[in-house]
Parts: structure tokens; sequence; C-alpha cells
């Protein structure tokens, strides 16, 4: 084909494709990601202060996560600062607000355009979250958490994109978190959004070691020193972690920590019921201990039937498949009872399932 023909086609078959893609019907997939694409457009054209859209845009979002009764300023840093509010959960407290939620006028405007608003994406979300800050709280105080969240928002970018070394140990795992934090946000602001995390982890890095090194240690001392260490390595989060801590965690704590000398000194019923009834009261500790005793009298009964079982299939070997799971039944049935025989034979398949699959 000479040149002059192959200049006479290129025209033509660009005509063709324009023709084609104006001819070929949208996806909705296509329609989604243009109104999203148009949405956040808007919003971010809104979202800027010096814009004529801002002061409604502002308006909207804070419509959308203002709530009652919400902390100052004073009061947040605070509640953060002591362990009570995590400032990461309330941002996103705030996301959620977002899901299934299309934003104001600039997802009218895109359905106006490209049909349905889609929902409201993580961009146009953060851009609201960032309006309401500001609305929410007076200066300079909203330009501190407006900082806070956009040194957040880097901070995502960030770990979106690290990689973490395999096989490293919790502790080097946490150092090189902490490293990365730190290359975003300062060490107070650091302190201030991921404190009572890091906090904990250490404290349990070292309660841990003491554990593993006091285990002949008198029980009560122990137990002494094991909250007064936790005490001091939670510092100003102490408060917190310990209104949090359910009654029964920290009964089992204790519980650990005397074991050792509780079966040196062959004593650990008496001293159990005596640890129950400092935690839950004498009644709770006499119900504890009924449960026990059921417990103790099942696993009883469930030895004494698996002995006659193991008896049973060598006495009856010959019998088929079939006659034989028949008169096991019967017999655990006899011997366990009709509810507790149903929920042995399901505990039993399930294991039996666990171990066909290498789960076990």
């Amino acid at each position: 084909m000479d040149k002059r023909k192959l200049l006479l086609y290129v025209p033509v078959a660009i005509v063709l494709l324009l023709l084609a893609a104006w001819l070929w019907p949208e996806s909705d997939d296509d329609k989604k990601l243009k109104a999203l694409k148009a949405q956040a457009q808007r919003a971010a054209q809104a979202a800027n202060p010096s814009s004529g859209e801002y002061r409604q845009f502002a308006e909207e979002s804070k419509s959308l996560f203002a709530e009652e009764n919400m902390y100052t300023y004073a009061q947040l840093v605070e509640l953060a600062r002591t362990g009570r509010v995590l400032l990461v959960a309330e941002l996103w407290k705030l996301r959620q607000k977002c899901d299934g939620r299309a934003g104001g006028e600039a997802a009218k405007a895109a359905t106006s355009e490209s049909g349905p608003a889609p929902q409201m994406n993580l961009e146009e979300c953060n851009l609201r979250i960032e309006a309401f800050l500001r609305e929410q709280y007076a200066a300079p105080d909203n330009e501190k958490l407006i900082k806070l969240f956009r040194d957040y928002l880097r901070y995502e970018d960030a770990m979106r994109r690290f990689i973490l070394p395999e096989n490293l140990t919790v502790e080097e795992r946490m150092a090189l978190i902490k490293k990365k934090r730190r290359e975003v946000f300062s060490e107070s602001d650091a302190q201030l959004v991921f404190g009572y995390e890091e906090t904990r982890v250490e404290t349990q890095d070292a309660l841990a070691d003491f554990v593993k090194n006091s285990a002949s240690m008198p029980a009560a001392e122990r137990v002494q020193k094991y909250f007064d260490l936790r005490k001091k390595s939670l510092g100003d989060y102490h408060a917190a972690y310990s209104e949090t801590e359910p009654a029964y965690t920290r009964y089992e704590t204790e519980l650990m920590l005397r074991g050792d000398e509780m079966q040196r000194k062959n004593s650990s019923a008496t001293e159990t019921q005596s640890i129950r009834e400092k935690y839950f009261g004498p009644e709770a500790a006499r119900r504890m201990a009924q449960v026990d005793k059921e417990i103790q009298q099942e696993r009883e009964r469930i030895e004494t039937y698996e002995a006659a079982a193991q008896k049973f299939a060598k006495e009856n070997a010959a019998l088929s498949e079939a006659e034989r799971k028949a008169k096991l039944t019967e017999l655990r049935t006899s011997m366990l009872g009709k509810e507790e025989a149903e929920a042995y034979d399901r505990r039993m398949q399930f294991e039996e399932y666990l171990r066909a699959n290498n789960l076990k």
C-alpha cells in the first residue's frame, strides 16, 4: 500500500473509533467511576476555604460528624494523653459516618451529570473531616488537630508502601514501626497518637520477662511486684488500663502468679477458692466451685466410657463397622446420657475432621 492510500485510511479509522466510542454504551462500572471522579473533584474544590462553596461544604461536613457533648480540644488531648481516648479509633468513628453517604451538593452535581452518585470515597471523607475539625474547634486548636490528621494520612500512605522484613521478632517489628511513625510525627505527637498502644506492648514485654524470672519468688511478693511493675511501666496510662480490665482477667493473672507456689504447697483448691472470693465474692466463688465439680464429674464419666469403649472394641473385633458404631452409640448413651453422648460424638467428629485435614 502506497503512502497516499495509507494517509487516506488513517483519518477514516480515527473517525470510526470516535464514532464507536460515542455509540458504545457505558458500563455501570464506567458510570460509577466517572461519577466518583466528578464527585471527588467538586469536593476538592469546595473544600478550599477561599472558594465560594466552602461555607456550604463546611456546614454539610459539620452536620455529618457533629454529636452532642463532643469533647473540647483540651479534653480530647488530656483523654488521649492518659489513654482513655485513642485518636486513631476516633478517626475511624468519623470515617464510618462517611460510609454510604454521598456528599452534599458535590454529590448532587455528580448525580445530575453522570447518573446515581456513588458512595462517598475516602478522599472526600478526609476532606470533610478536615472541614469539620476547622469548624468544630477554634483557632489555633483546630489547626493543631488538622496537622495531626494530615500527618496521620501521610503515615497511612507511608505504611501502605512500607514492607516489613520477614522473620522479625515482635520487638524488632515494633521498633521498626515506631521508627517509621517518628519519620512522620514529632515525638510528642507520636506519643499522643500511638503512646498507649506502644506503652502497652512494652509493658507486656517487661511483664513477660518478670514472670519468666520470678517463679521461685514467694507468691505474695510476686503478685505485689508484678502489679507494681505494671503500674510503673504504664505510667499515665495505668488508670485507663485498670478501669477497662475485666475482673476475670485480673483473677487469672493472680492465679497464674501464685500457681507455682500453690503446686509446691499442694494448696491449689483452697487458694483458688480464696482468690475467687477476693475478686467475685463468696456466692460467685461457690458457683464457680460447683461448675468445677460438674466439669470434673463429666471428665470422669468420659474417661470411664472411653475405657469401656476400648475394652468393647478389643472383645468384639469381628463386628462390622456399622454394628460396632451402633453398639458404641448404645454404650455411650447408657453411660453418659443422651445429650452428653451426642455432644461427645459431635466433638469426636470435629476432631476427626481436624486430623483428616491436617489441622490438628
